[in-house]
């Protein structure tokens, strides 16, 4: 089990299309949230859907990361991206309350992208901190960079 396997297998798992479940997750939040402006269904019961239909999304993240553990060697590495899969998950439904706060105009329109604003870099940084240290664990762990090259040039 060596990288070029594990490339080879994160790229078929890309090109499959299991990816097109997020994008239509997210499409029946932005018609959920159309539903409250018709007044046709409560924001809560918005926010409760789009959770539970963003679950064959988590389950679909969950798998991919699941391949990479597997190649994983260190059990250092394998419980740090454990833990980083685990925060993944549970961070979503606070980006749903934080939207909720936004609509119910519990914060401003303002305060929500001056948020947006700095969690995208920093969320940025965060996950290429993450991967130079996983790096540094595993000779094994395939960052999105590599991946990305490999995908390019056709030779995984």
């Amino acid at each position: 089990m060596n990288k070029r396997d594990q490339m080879r297998e994160l790229t078929t798992f890309d090109e499959s299309g299991k990816w097109t479940v997020s994008m239509m997750s997210g499409a029946l939040a932005l018609m959920l949230f159309f539903a409250v402006e018709k007044g046709w269904i409560s924001l809560v019961g918005v926010l409760l859907i789009s959770e539970i239909a963003a679950l064959p999304a988590w389950k679909k993240t969950w798998d991919r990361e699941a391949i990479k553990k597997r190649y994983l060697t260190s059990r250092e590495a394998k419980r740090l991206a454990h833990w980083n899969s685990i925060t993944g998950l549970i961070g979503y439904p606070f980006v749903i309350v934080f939207l909720y706060f936004t609509v119910t105009e519990q914060i401003s329109t303002l305060a929500f992208f001056v948020t947006i604003a700095v969690l995208i870099p920093s969320s940025i940084m965060m996950h290429r901190l993450y991967e130079q240290h996983m790096v540094r664990l595993d000779e094994n762990y395939v960052t999105e960079r590599e991946l990305r090259e490999e995908q390019k040039w056709g030779s995984a």
